[in-house]
């Protein structure tokens, strides 16, 4: 089973200030569970990533935008915690912040079905990563490897899902060019 730290399940339920509605009622079941609302659980403490997929499918239900909103929230995730100075200063490049992401995917999730991302390519411009989603939509990535594009100004970049455990494959990958 797959776990994530608390401090995630709490960025995604803020993130829902404008959906009040859908946010309380996944927040009634994660406190009916664990005793906590999603504003109270331990930033370091191990919750199961269930949550995680319960805020972010509440999320995309009461999104106008439905599927699209998965994205919209991954891209926010890297500006978000660059503005809460929660970013190592030594990243400068794309390619250091996305050896970073897998770096952070790791420390932010434990459980036998967490797997490491495995890079295919890792040079500057071009990558290919394997970047498998334990219990949740992986069309989120999609977002935060746009949202690291964005954050460094890279107007040009592209972030192309080519392979998708949601329709079937065993891993989720993305091709990045910059």
């Amino acid at each position: 089973m797959a776990q994530v730290k608390g401090k995630f399940i709490t960025l995604i339920g803020s993130f829902m200030g404008g959906y009040l509605n859908a946010r309380k009622e996944v927040d009634d079941l994660l406190f009916a569970e664990t005793g906590k609302h999603y504003n109270e659980v331990e930033p370091e403490g191990w919750y199961d990533v269930k949550w995680n997929r319960l805020f972010l499918e509440a999320y995309v239900k009461a999104s106008p935008s439905k599927e699209f909103a998965m994205i919209t929230y991954g891209k926010s995730i890297y500006p978000i915690l660059k503005r809460s100075n929660l970013l190592p200063t030594n990243l400068k490049t794309v390619l250091d912040f996305i050896k970073y992401e897998a770096e952070g995917f790791q420390t932010a999730h434990k459980g036998s079905d967490v797997k490491p991302r495995k890079f295919i390519k890792l040079t500057e411009g071009d990558v290919i990563v394997e970047a498998p989603a334990p219990g949740y939509n992986s069309k989120m990535y999609e977002g935060v490897y746009l949202g690291i594009l964005e954050m460094l100004g890279v107007k040009t970049g592209k972030v192309v899902q080519t392979k998708s455990q949601e329709k079937g494959d065993i891993t989720s990958e993305f091709h990045i060019t910059w």
